[in-house]
């Protein structure tokens, strides 16, 4: 299906086609629950769009843009969510793409496949260390890209699913809160190349570019919230912008990050537009985003 974004006086976002190319602990208390799955084929249905917004005829770029993108990424009003129900979407449906041949989960940065179809990480067992960690897991858990102890785990940021991963508790603790670096000597690692170390804490390459779009998306939706408790922001985002436009650049969204975007929307009611469309982060720009 193909999606444009155009930006003209009366502007529809939808998702872009452009990109065809191609993963502080939370402790977790809850029940299994198994899902069936079926193979239901679709009736067809319009593009999913953001709604219209009235722009410059010539087109905005720029502090502008950043503006319209914090108000297109208002969430559709719903039902209010929570981060359990939250977690339980995103182990069940929203990060459950499937893998050798059955239901389950490639983790964030071990990008290892855990077969099942429970809606609670304590079902998703490492059987061996097949992460090359030195652990064996016994779940997996719910990261935070933008750290929950840097907005005091308040809603709605620490239930939206554009900055929520699915991590080994392993992993997912030693990246704690640090920001995100380029590591030149590694201390902890996984298999995928994921890497903790004096700069802080590397993605592996497969998922540096879907980094880069949440924390992008983060700012964007929540810089006038109180988003930097406790934190060295400037070393946090401010001084990463640029490190973190290139990961965007380098690693392009995927089908299945793409298809992610499309869940999340239906369940939140909201889209990261850098996924959509990731030029829009050149759009934006770098002094734009340093700027918040």
């Amino acid at each position: 299906m193909k999606r444009i974004i155009a930006l003209f006086s009366l502007v529809i976002f939808s998702v872009s086609s452009l990109y065809a190319a191609q993963p502080a602990l939370d402790t977790l208390n809850e029940s299994a629950a198994g899902l069936s799955f079926e193979a239901v084929v679709p009736a067809a249905q319009p593009p999913l769009t953001y709604r219209i917004f009235e722009l410059p005829k010539s087109g905005i770029a720029g502090e502008q843009l950043f503006t319209y993108l914090h108000e297109a990424t208002q969430p559709a009003k719903r039902a209010p969510y929570s981060y359990s129900a939250s977690r339980k979407f995103m182990y069940s449906e929203g990060d459950n793409t499937g893998c050798n041949g059955k239901p389950g989960i490639i983790t964030f940065y071990s990008q290892v496949c855990v077969n099942g179809s429970s809606d609670s990480g304590n079902d998703y067992p490492e059987r061996g260390d097949i992460n090359d960690d030195g652990v064996v897991d016994s779940f997996i858990n719910a990261e935070h890209i933008w750290p929950q102890g840097y907005f005091d785990r308040k809603l709605p940021m620490v239930a939206d699913l554009h900055h929520l991963a699915p991590t080994f508790v392993t992993p997912n603790g030693r990246r704690s809160n640090l920001k995100f670096a380029e590591v030149s000597g590694a201390i902890y690692s996984t298999s995928a190349g994921s890497k903790l170390g004096k700069e802080g804490f590397e993605p592996a390459d497969a998922v540096k570019g879907n980094v880069a779009r949440a924390l992008m998306y983060f700012v964007v939706r929540y810089h006038d919230k109180n988003i930097r408790q406790g934190m060295d922001y400037n070393s946090f985002w401010t001084k990463n912008v640029p490190m973190l436009m290139q990961w965007n650049r380098q690693d392009p969204p995927d089908a299945a990050e793409r298809r992610r975007n499309d869940l999340v929307e239906g369940f939140q009611g909201n889209r990261n537009p850098f996924i959509d469309d990731p030029s829009l982060a050149e759009q934006v720009g770098e002094m734009v985003f340093r700027s918040h």
